[in-house]
């Protein structure tokens, strides 16, 4: 039986756009029609359209002299799960990407950091690599750093990019002498000393030198065009189509229109006439400004390369980069003036009032439109998942309860006055699982907070991985649930970047409940409980606890939860750099906006001492079965 939109043909007069089916099903049609299927790969199909494959196929019907044709999509049932996770279990090392220290980073973790660290990774016994959202935010605005309010989640945050990397540098002796020079070194030394990243700076140092190394790129070989990186270029410039270009202008605006007014955002800010990709005014600009559209593609070029080489030493090293899909975008950002159709422009993604958020929550983030997405046969989420899968081995969906409601927010109203919008989960989890695996990408759902009746079961039949966290796992009484209580597919973690370190949490360093010292208590008897620790230990902990608990305590504390998770039959285990060197500063206080730093603070270690601390070895141990 299919499904998706399926059911809606039976008895209609019309095909739908898009008619979802599960391999090895028959779709319903309405009766007494003749029927073709025109695969994606040219191949054409007759008669039993149960033996289609797997793919993005058009469906033809025909009823006398009627000729009707709609998108048909045949999915698998399940997600992708590789042997080694089905089998058994593995460990993922987490970090922000920009909190990434080293010598030769240039104030913020970069590509080259991202393949040093997934080395560290490995050796120590990691087989994923955990990152933040990797997606493009905002370089004309760097201070809105947040990845999860993301310009566009098609393409990739510039700022990550190595200078130092870039082919065009070992061509240009002058940018080299200017990367050289006693000013700009002190420029540098003065980023990689700060203790949070000083984005302003970071973009500033990184877009002028990218900027001398894309006149050299020009020069050497757009206007050579057999040149093996000039076809490359070019051939990812034919890739990228539309939403490329459209963003390359989309960010060429922002600049000029925000150099001309700070209080100039994004593009609702901009005047009218240039506030549609199709206006005559953005064409005309584009014209005009073709150079440094052309720089922001040639940004996205270098990125995607370097993220590309990053993914393969990650696989040399025996490891897979774990990506991370935010919700939705800045509704003032690329991805929305591009495609203003495939958004709804006067809503907000959010959250309902809760016990911890007493007016709910506004993200800020524009919320896609079920029905386009419909009309367009699902076009453009299968491309943010391709976008997203190409270099990840695992990919945390972000808030996945959204392909199956989302909570909107009428422009300008609080959170209170939204409402669910329902998505039709059968097609976007189809999807989901079809790409998930012609990629082989592993699907791990954040499904925490309010989470629809039913919900997990479905992701559980998917084979696509919920997200447990030590801190919520709970029974009624608050008593934390034992490690065999947590299902197989699932992603057991610590916590998550929106809650405090267990270094933190312990010491208090931010408190967010009044019973904190009696879930002290109660987090040491789950520990003693599991054999996470033996009774003198134990008896350590609670005397400490019962002081408040101290930074002494931390060591032992982090040990026995990793011990701990590795306790559970989940398949996935995700561990924080940050719980392995004992941080105590939050990634991200939700909720606030400039009372903390948030998405800023670097790791205490840079990449070269992390190895020689040792404490990523021993957490390694942690999670060899004995």
């Amino acid at each position: 039986m299919g499904y998706g939109e399926s059911a809606d043909a039976h008895d209609a007069q019309s095909l739908p756009p898009v008619i979802v089916v599960r391999h090895g099903e028959e779709p319903r049609l309405p009766p007494g029609v003749r029927s073709s299927l025109d695969l994606e790969d040219g191949n054409a199909l007759r008669g039993e359209l149960a033996v289609a494959p797997l793919g993005y196929h058009q469906l033809t019907l025909r009823r006398g002299r009627r000729e009707e044709r709609c998108a048909l999509i045949v999915v698998p049932a399940q997600c992708y799960v590789p042997a080694r996770m089905r089998g058994g279990r593995i460990w993922a090392l987490s970090t922000q990407l920009y909190a990434l220290r080293s010598r030769r980073n240039w104030g913020i973790g970069d590509f080259t950091d991202l393949s040093a660290f997934a080395e560290l990774a490995a050796r120590a016994g990691a087989r994923s690599l955990a990152v933040n959202p990797l997606h493009e935010l905002h370089p004309s605005n760097p201070r809105a750093a947040s990845p999860y309010s993301p310009s566009s989640r098609l393409f990739f945050n510039v700022l990550y990019i190595d200078v130092e990397q870039v082919a065009e540098l070992a061509e240009s002796l002058e940018t080299q002498a200017a990367i050289a020079s006693p000013a700009f070194s002190r420029r540098l030394a003065a980023l990689r000393r700060s203790e949070l990243v000083e984005y302003g700076g970071v973009a500033t140092a990184k877009l002028e030198m990218l900027e001398c190394l894309h006149r050299v790129f020009r020069s050497n070989y757009l206007t050579r065009p057999n040149q093996p990186r000039a076809r490359a270029f070019r051939r990812f410039v034919r890739e990228g189509g539309v939403a490329l270009e459209r963003l390359a202008v989309y960010e060429t605006l922002a600049e000029f229109f925000r150099a001309r007014d700070p209080r100039a955002y994004g593009w609702h800010d901009w005047p009218s006439d240039y506030r549609s990709p199709d206006s005559p005014s953005v064409a005309r600009f584009a014209a005009e400004h073709r150079n440094r559209v052309d720089f922001y593609t040639y940004l996205q070029f270098l990125a995607r390369r370097q993220l590309a080489e990053a993914a393969r030493a990650s696989r040399r090293h025996g490891a897979s980069l774990y990506g991370d899909l935010a919700v939705g975008v800045e509704r003032n950002g690329a991805d929305a003036w591009a495609d203003q159709n495939l958004i709804l422009s006067n809503a907000s993604l959010g959250a309902p009032p809760d016990p911890l958020n007493l007016h709910g929550q506004n993200w800020g983030l524009a919320p896609l439109s079920p029905r386009a997405l419909r009309e367009r046969a699902y076009e453009p989420f299968a491309a943010l998942l391709r976008a997203n899968m190409r270099y990840a081995g695992v990919l945390r969906v972000d808030h996945v309860m959204a392909l199956r409601r989302a909570f909107l927010i009428p422009r300008g109203a609080p959170a209170s006055e939204g409402a669910y919008v329902r998505y039709d989960l059968d097609a976007m989890l189809g999807i989901l699982a079809l790409e998930s695996v012609r990629n082989r990408c592993v699907v791990v759902g954040e499904d925490l907070g309010t989470v629809p009746e039913g919900f997990r079961e479905r992701m559980q039949d998917a084979r696509a991985l919920s997200s447990r966290v030590f801190y919520f796992e709970r029974d009624s009484n608050g008593r934390f649930l034992p490690p065999g209580a947590y299902p197989r597919l699932a992603a057991a973690s610590a916590g998550t970047h929106d809650l405090p370190t267990l270094a933190g949490w312990w010491t208090g360093d931010r408190s967010e409940h009044e019973d904190r010292a009696r879930d002290r208590l109660r987090l040491v008897d789950a520990l003693q409980d599991a054999g996470a620790i033996d009774a003198p230990a134990a008896a350590r902990l609670r005397d400490d606890a019962n002081r408040g608990g101290t930074p002494a305590a931390v060591p032992e504390l982090v040990a026995a939860v990793h011990r701990f998770l590795a306790a559970t039959p989940s398949t996935l285990a995700v561990v924080a750099i940050e719980d392995v060197l004992h941080e105590t500063g939050s990634v991200n206080v939700p909720g606030t906006v400039d009372e903390h730093p948030n998405w800023r603070r670097k790791r205490s270690l840079s990449l070269e001492r992390i190895e020689a601390d040792g404490r990523l070895c021993q957490t390694g141990k942690l999670f060899v079965k004995r």
